[in-house]
């Protein structure tokens, strides 16, 4: 058995394992959770299939466009509030500085992260307005469909556009980067930042 004050209340006695189980489910100062690691590869193949139907939506066929459009939007509508818990778990658990990470890395690694994360939320926030603003309803597969809370503008589903394509192009380049930060740290240095995005580190309990 074993004291748990993990949570901020009373103190209570919870077997070791019960204890490890819970906290391999958050960060800590050098590790990554359970929850950040779904919450991270889950987001990073629905951002990169997003990219790609979206990119494709200019190069079919005039009749195919609709379909490909409902599609992304599909998808993206499908995923908002995961997409949207990644970002807030991020902000509210910090960035962990794993094993052998030197701090100017980490503080390199997490600028980028935040302005990722910023350019995720203005896509959350502006896909939408987007179509609600065009005077279409959010279908998400068929199988609900969401109307806008306002009707159409067009001054406002230009500034939408603009945001989310601006925003596209900026998330675009920072994933790149950190995707060749993350093979930089696979083939040249010894710290653990690849191994904890896969599996978390062992937590230190009390």
């Amino acid at each position: 058995m074993l004291k748990c004050t993990l949570t901020g209340y009373p103190t209570v006695l919870m077997p070791r394992k019960s204890v490890q189980q819970i906290a391999l489910m958050r960060d800590s100062s050098s590790t990554y959770g359970w929850t950040s690691i779904l919450l991270h590869w889950i987001t990073a193949i629905v951002v990169i299939a997003l990219w790609f139907i979206g990119k494709s939506i200019f190069s079919v066929e005039p009749g195919a466009v609709d379909a490909r459009r409902s599609l992304h939007v599909s998808v993206a509508a499908a995923a908002w509030l995961v997409i949207l818990l990644r970002v807030v778990w991020r902000f509210r658990e910090g960035h962990p500085r794993v094993r052998g990470q030197s701090l100017r890395i980490h503080r390199i690694a997490k600028a980028a992260h935040y302005a990722m994360l910023m350019a995720l939320l203005v896509m959350l926030l502006s896909g939408p307005l987007m179509v609600w603003a065009d005077g279409g309803n959010i279908d998400i597969f068929g199988l609900l469909s969401i109307p806008g809370p306002f009707g159409p503008s067009e001054a406002l589903r230009s500034l939408a556009w603009y945001l989310h394509s601006k925003a596209a192009v900026v998330l675009f380049v920072l994933v790149l980067l950190h995707i060749g930060g993350a093979l930089k740290h696979l083939m040249f240095h010894s710290d653990d930042t690849i191994v904890r995005m896969i599996w978390p580190g062992k937590v230190e309990t009390s």
